[in-house]
């Protein structure tokens, strides 16, 4: 059981010091090239934020220190600490409790990572709704209606050539315009 809670732990420390698009996911601007490191102490970092609409912004990182807890308070330790106790003989359900401790702050952070996943969602279809809105705005704007615009221009026609034909027998030469 030890082994395998040692499995779990270095697995752990696998997600923790997961990336994405080449940046840690748990050590938001931090250059380190790990999260937390071989003592369990998370890189120092600031949030990463991006902007989803013109007043607001959502957070696209989580605090690693915060979610797995820090140094010898971590769920690293604790998991080496079980470990430790099970190859020892001590009894472990002491650390029932601690467990879920650590269980609880990583709902509370899964709850929160949705929280801002409903947020950024909830953007995308205004914004989808928004450019669908636009998108209609322009095309009244824009577009012809084909068939308005071609008897538009056969009535314009029409009235040109009466035009014409009204000013060639108004003027029509007389016999004294040839002579002149």
């Amino acid at each position: 059981i030890a082994i395998e809670i040692e499995s779990l732990r270095a697995e752990l420390m696998n997600v923790a010091n997961r990336q994405y698009t080449g940046r840690s996911v748990f050590a938001g601007t931090s250059s380190a090239g790990v999260a937390v490191d071989s003592t369990y102490a998370f890189a120092a970092t600031q949030e990463v934020t991006r902007r989803i609409g013109s007043d607001s912004t959502v957070r696209v990182d989580a605090d690693g220190a915060s979610l797995f807890g820090s140094g010898d308070e971590s769920v690293f330790a604790l998991l080496d600490n079980i470990a430790r106790d099970l190859r020892e003989g001590t009894n472990v359900n002491s650390r029932i409790t601690e467990i879920d401790a650590r269980r609880t702050t990583v709902l509370g952070a899964q709850a929160a990572v949705g929280a801002r996943q409903a947020q950024v969602d909830r953007a995308d279809e205004i914004n989808s709704s928004k450019s669908v809105s636009l998108e209609a705005e322009r095309s009244d704007i824009e577009d012809i209606d084909l068939a308005k615009v071609i008897l538009d221009l056969q009535l314009q026609e029409n009235t040109y050539q009466a035009a014409l034909a009204v000013t060639a027998r108004v003027l029509q030469p007389t016999l004294m315009d040839f002579l002149r």
